[in-house]
Protein backbone atom coordinates (compact mmCIF):
# COMPACT_ATOMS: atom_id res chain seq x y z
CA UNK A 1 0.00 0.00 0.00
CA UNK A 2 1.35 3.38 -0.98
CA UNK A 3 1.51 5.96 1.72
CA UNK A 4 1.81 9.74 1.31
CA UNK A 5 5.18 10.88 2.35
CA UNK A 6 5.24 13.63 4.97
CA UNK A 7 7.25 16.71 4.13
CA UNK A 8 9.85 18.18 6.36
CA UNK A 9 7.32 20.82 7.67
CA UNK A 10 7.78 24.60 8.05
CA UNK A 11 11.17 25.88 8.94
CA UNK A 12 11.72 27.65 12.29
CA UNK A 13 11.88 31.04 10.56
CA UNK A 14 8.58 30.46 8.77
CA UNK A 15 6.94 29.31 11.98
CA UNK A 16 8.08 32.47 13.73
CA UNK A 17 6.68 34.65 10.95
CA UNK A 18 3.37 32.84 11.07
CA UNK A 19 3.19 33.35 14.82
CA UNK A 20 3.91 37.08 14.50
CA UNK A 21 1.21 37.42 11.84
CA UNK A 22 -1.31 35.62 14.00
CA UNK A 23 -0.55 37.84 16.99
CA UNK A 24 -0.70 40.96 14.81
CA UNK A 25 -4.11 40.00 13.44
CA UNK A 26 -5.34 39.36 16.96
CA UNK A 27 -4.13 42.76 18.14
CA UNK A 28 -5.65 44.52 15.15
CA UNK A 29 -8.99 42.83 15.80
CA UNK A 30 -8.97 43.89 19.44
CA UNK A 31 -7.98 47.43 18.47
CA UNK A 32 -10.77 47.62 15.90
CA UNK A 33 -13.31 46.43 18.44
CA UNK A 34 -12.02 48.92 21.03
CA UNK A 35 -12.21 51.82 18.57
CA UNK A 36 -15.73 50.82 17.55
CA UNK A 37 -16.84 50.73 21.19
CA UNK A 38 -15.27 54.15 21.83
CA UNK A 39 -17.04 55.58 18.77
CA UNK A 40 -20.38 54.16 19.90
CA UNK A 41 -19.90 55.60 23.38
CA UNK A 42 -19.03 59.01 21.96
CA UNK A 43 -22.15 59.00 19.78
CA UNK A 44 -24.28 57.93 22.73
CA UNK A 45 -23.03 60.95 24.68
CA UNK A 46 -22.97 63.51 21.86
CA UNK A 47 -26.36 62.82 20.26
CA UNK A 48 -28.43 63.80 23.35
CA UNK A 49 -26.27 66.91 23.81
CA UNK A 50 -26.84 67.86 20.18
CA UNK A 51 -30.59 67.31 20.49
CA UNK A 52 -30.79 69.48 23.63
CA UNK A 53 -28.65 72.17 22.03
CA UNK A 54 -30.85 72.26 18.95
CA UNK A 55 -33.97 72.46 21.11
CA UNK A 56 -32.55 75.40 23.06
CA UNK A 57 -31.69 77.14 19.80
CA UNK A 58 -35.28 76.63 18.63
CA UNK A 59 -36.56 78.02 21.94
CA UNK A 60 -34.36 81.10 21.52
CA UNK A 61 -35.56 81.68 17.95
CA UNK A 62 -39.21 81.30 18.93
CA UNK A 63 -38.79 83.69 21.86
CA UNK A 64 -37.15 86.31 19.64
CA UNK A 65 -40.00 86.08 17.14
CA UNK A 66 -42.52 86.37 19.96
CA UNK A 67 -40.79 89.49 21.31
CA UNK A 68 -40.84 91.11 17.86
CA UNK A 69 -44.49 90.32 17.22
CA UNK A 70 -45.61 91.54 20.63
CA UNK A 71 -43.52 94.72 20.66
CA UNK A 72 -45.36 97.88 21.63
CA UNK A 73 -47.80 99.02 18.97
CA UNK A 74 -46.76 102.22 17.13
CA UNK A 75 -48.21 105.45 18.47
CA UNK A 76 -51.47 106.46 16.85
CA UNK A 77 -51.38 109.48 14.58
CA UNK A 78 -53.85 112.25 15.36
CA UNK A 79 -56.38 112.76 12.60
CA UNK A 80 -56.34 116.23 10.99
CA UNK A 81 -59.23 118.52 11.78
CA UNK A 82 -62.04 118.56 9.25
CA UNK A 83 -61.94 121.50 6.83
CA UNK A 84 -65.17 123.58 7.10
CA UNK A 85 -67.34 123.47 4.04
CA UNK A 86 -68.18 126.57 2.05
CA UNK A 87 -66.29 129.12 -0.09
CA UNK A 88 -62.58 129.16 0.51
CA UNK A 89 -60.78 132.49 0.99
CA UNK A 90 -58.78 133.90 -1.92
CA UNK A 91 -55.33 132.46 -2.51
CA UNK A 92 -56.09 129.49 -0.30
CA UNK A 93 -53.30 126.94 -0.16
CA UNK A 94 -54.32 123.93 -2.21
CA UNK A 95 -54.83 120.70 -0.32
CA UNK A 96 -51.76 118.49 -0.34
CA UNK A 97 -51.78 115.51 -2.64
CA UNK A 98 -52.46 112.17 -0.94
CA UNK A 99 -49.28 110.32 -0.07
CA UNK A 100 -48.09 107.68 -2.45
CA UNK A 101 -48.85 104.27 -0.99
CA UNK A 102 -45.73 102.35 -0.08
CA UNK A 103 -45.40 98.62 -0.59
CA UNK A 104 -46.53 96.75 2.46
CA UNK A 105 -44.01 94.65 4.29
CA UNK A 106 -44.42 90.92 4.30
CA UNK A 107 -46.68 89.71 7.09
CA UNK A 108 -44.62 87.91 9.78
CA UNK A 109 -45.10 84.18 9.82
CA UNK A 110 -47.54 83.33 12.65
CA UNK A 111 -46.15 81.42 15.60
CA UNK A 112 -47.73 78.89 17.92
CA UNK A 113 -46.78 80.84 21.06
CA UNK A 114 -49.66 82.07 23.24
CA UNK A 115 -47.75 83.91 25.97
CA UNK A 116 -44.27 84.23 27.47
CA UNK A 117 -42.86 83.01 30.79
CA UNK A 118 -40.43 85.20 32.71
CA UNK A 119 -38.64 84.26 35.95
CA UNK A 120 -36.64 87.29 37.18
CA UNK A 121 -34.67 85.43 39.88
CA UNK A 122 -32.86 83.18 37.38
CA UNK A 123 -33.07 85.44 34.32
CA UNK A 124 -35.28 83.03 32.40
CA UNK A 125 -37.49 84.23 29.56
CA UNK A 126 -39.17 82.05 26.92
CA UNK A 127 -42.24 81.99 24.73
CA UNK A 128 -44.81 79.34 25.65
CA UNK A 129 -46.44 77.39 22.84
CA UNK A 130 -49.90 75.86 22.87
CA UNK A 131 -49.89 72.15 23.62
CA UNK A 132 -47.73 69.65 25.50
CA UNK A 133 -46.95 67.12 22.77
CA UNK A 134 -43.39 65.87 22.28
CA UNK A 135 -43.00 68.01 19.15
CA UNK A 136 -43.98 71.15 21.08
CA UNK A 137 -41.89 70.47 24.20
CA UNK A 138 -38.85 69.69 22.06
CA UNK A 139 -38.44 73.43 21.48
CA UNK A 140 -39.48 74.90 24.84
CA UNK A 141 -42.35 75.11 27.30
CA UNK A 142 -45.96 74.40 26.38
CA UNK A 143 -49.36 75.36 27.76
CA UNK A 144 -51.78 72.64 28.87
CA UNK A 145 -54.75 73.22 26.51
CA UNK A 146 -57.25 72.10 29.17
CA UNK A 147 -56.17 74.84 31.61
CA UNK A 148 -56.92 78.55 31.73
CA UNK A 149 -55.01 81.38 30.10
CA UNK A 150 -52.94 83.94 32.09
CA UNK A 151 -54.98 86.38 34.13
CA UNK A 152 -58.18 84.37 33.78
CA UNK A 153 -59.94 82.60 36.68
CA UNK A 154 -58.69 79.08 37.24
CA UNK A 155 -55.43 77.20 36.87
CA UNK A 156 -52.81 77.98 34.23
CA UNK A 157 -50.66 74.93 33.50
CA UNK A 158 -47.25 75.01 31.80
CA UNK A 159 -44.96 72.04 31.11
CA UNK A 160 -41.38 71.74 29.87
CA UNK A 161 -38.56 69.24 29.62
CA UNK A 162 -36.19 69.38 32.58
CA UNK A 163 -33.26 70.14 30.25
CA UNK A 164 -34.81 73.58 29.69
CA UNK A 165 -35.63 74.20 33.35
CA UNK A 166 -32.53 73.02 35.22
CA UNK A 167 -32.15 76.46 36.96
CA UNK A 168 -35.73 76.17 38.26
CA UNK A 169 -34.36 74.13 41.14
CA UNK A 170 -33.18 77.44 42.64
CA UNK A 171 -36.74 78.76 43.03
CA UNK A 172 -38.57 78.87 46.33
CA UNK A 173 -41.62 80.29 48.05
CA UNK A 174 -42.21 83.96 47.37
CA UNK A 175 -40.29 84.07 44.08
CA UNK A 176 -42.08 85.73 41.17
CA UNK A 177 -43.17 84.19 37.88
CA UNK A 178 -44.53 86.57 35.26
CA UNK A 179 -46.76 85.50 32.39
CA UNK A 180 -46.75 88.00 29.53
CA UNK A 181 -49.73 87.70 27.20
CA UNK A 182 -50.69 89.98 24.32
CA UNK A 183 -53.38 91.50 26.51
CA UNK A 184 -51.36 92.09 29.68
CA UNK A 185 -48.77 90.90 32.18
CA UNK A 186 -49.65 88.84 35.23
CA UNK A 187 -47.44 88.13 38.24
CA UNK A 188 -47.65 84.92 40.26
CA UNK A 189 -45.90 84.18 43.56
CA UNK A 190 -44.59 80.69 44.24
CA UNK A 191 -46.37 79.03 47.17
CA UNK A 192 -44.67 75.63 47.16
CA UNK A 193 -43.48 72.58 45.24
CA UNK A 194 -44.35 68.89 45.10
CA UNK A 195 -42.73 65.79 43.62
CA UNK A 196 -45.23 63.31 42.17
CA UNK A 197 -45.36 60.23 39.98
CA UNK A 198 -45.81 60.69 36.22
CA UNK A 199 -49.41 59.41 36.33
CA UNK A 200 -50.44 61.76 39.17
CA UNK A 201 -52.68 64.38 37.54
CA UNK A 202 -53.87 65.92 40.80
CA UNK A 203 -51.46 68.84 40.29
CA UNK A 204 -53.63 69.94 37.35
CA UNK A 205 -56.89 70.03 39.30
CA UNK A 206 -58.81 73.15 38.25
CA UNK A 207 -60.10 75.75 40.68
CA UNK A 208 -61.75 79.14 40.60
CA UNK A 209 -58.67 80.87 42.01
CA UNK A 210 -56.17 82.35 39.53
CA UNK A 211 -53.27 79.95 40.04
CA UNK A 212 -50.28 78.65 38.11
CA UNK A 213 -48.52 75.29 38.07
CA UNK A 214 -45.29 74.44 36.27
CA UNK A 215 -44.51 70.77 35.69
CA UNK A 216 -41.29 69.09 34.56
CA UNK A 217 -39.36 65.86 35.00
CA UNK A 218 -37.52 65.22 38.26
CA UNK A 219 -34.63 65.16 39.03
CA UNK A 220 -33.90 68.14 36.82
CA UNK A 221 -30.45 66.88 35.85
CA UNK A 222 -31.61 63.37 34.88
CA UNK A 223 -32.93 64.18 31.41
CA UNK A 224 -35.05 61.41 29.89
CA UNK A 225 -34.12 59.08 32.74
CA UNK A 226 -35.98 61.16 35.34
CA UNK A 227 -38.56 58.85 36.99
CA UNK A 228 -40.75 61.49 38.69
CA UNK A 229 -42.30 64.90 38.11
CA UNK A 230 -41.78 68.25 39.82
CA UNK A 231 -44.73 70.61 40.24
CA UNK A 232 -44.18 74.27 41.16
CA UNK A 233 -47.31 76.01 42.46
CA UNK A 234 -47.95 79.76 42.37
CA UNK A 235 -50.79 82.15 43.15
CA UNK A 236 -51.59 85.29 41.18
CA UNK A 237 -50.44 88.33 43.11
Amino acid sequence: MNRLLKGPGPTPVLSALLGVGSRLRSRLSLRTIALALIAMGALTCLVPIAVVGYGMWQESQLTQRWAKQTAAAPATVDKPEAVPTGIQPPFATPAPAPPTPTPQQATPRPINAVFALRVPKIGYYAAVQEGVSNSVLASGPGHYPTTSMPGKPGLVGVAAHNTFWIPFGQLGSGDSIILEARYGKFTYKITGTKIVNPDDLSVLTSSSDPRLVLTTCWPLWAGNLAPQRLAIFAQQA
